[in-house]
């Protein structure tokens, strides 16, 4: 069976009238834009920000929360380090005496980078090992 044209369907008597017929894809939803994976850690820039800070007082913050008067500064520590820190912490909060502030692993923490900065002048070596047997007596 011969197909009808599609002038003849709609009953135009101009054949130069007719236009062809295109078929366009239907439009789908657009292909997932790929997303460049992250270089590696030694091939990423860092970036290193100093600040020239006055020293801060180790007083009470009037109306304050007393942690935001510190800076903030990101380090990464070994699960038995984050553990230890952590059970410390409970433990001199349950034998502190009534009052006082929270004590938490960051105070701990702060009063090892406190301890650090006092024996600097000992500091000796190449690696953690040998710079942390140099301060640790």
């Amino acid at each position: 069976m011969a197909r009808a044209k599609l002038t003849q369907l709609l009953g135009d008597s101009k054949p130069e009238a007719a236009q062809a017929v295109v078929q366009e894809p239907i439009p789908t939803e657009p292909a997932p834009t790929p997303v460049p994976e992250a270089p590696p850690a030694a091939a990423r820039p860092v970036r290193v920000v100093a600040k020239e800070q006055a020293p801060i007082e180790m007083t009470e913050v009037g109306g304050g929360a007393h942690y935001l008067t510190f800076v903030r500064k990101e380090t990464r520590l070994r699960e038995d380090q984050l553990d230890a820190l952590a059970a410390k912490a409970r433990q001199i909060n349950r034998n502190k005496a009534e009052g006082g502030e929270r004590l938490t692993d960051n105070t701990l923490i702060r009063i090892a980078v406190d301890l650090l900065l006092d024996r600097a002048d000992r500091l000796a070596g190449s690696t953690e090992d040998e710079l942390r047997n140099s301060v640790s007596s």
